[in-house]
């Protein structure tokens, strides 16, 4: 990865946060989407695995608006 220092230190922060369980990152000059998940939170981990599979049908930019307007799994909204 391309990273520098800052960056590799709030990436490091966002990914030990208890308040995030999904995180994605895209290096400006790489192809690949590097991704941490906790599987605590089953929407996030049903993207996860989904974006795992080479054949998935939809972009990952779909997939993320699906995620991101899906009810909340405590019944929040």
């Amino acid at each position: 990865m391309l990273t520098r220092f800052w960056e590799r230190f709030a990436i490091r922060i966002l990914i030990k946060s208890k308040n995030i369980s999904l995180f994605c990152f895209k290096d400006k000059d790489l192809d690949p989407v590097f991704m941490a998940v906790d599987r605590s939170d089953v929407s996030a981990a049903q993207f996860f695995d989904a974006n795992r599979d080479a054949e998935h049908k939809d972009p990952d930019s779909m997939m993320l608006e699906r995620l991101f307007h899906a009810p909340d799994a405590k019944g929040r909204d």
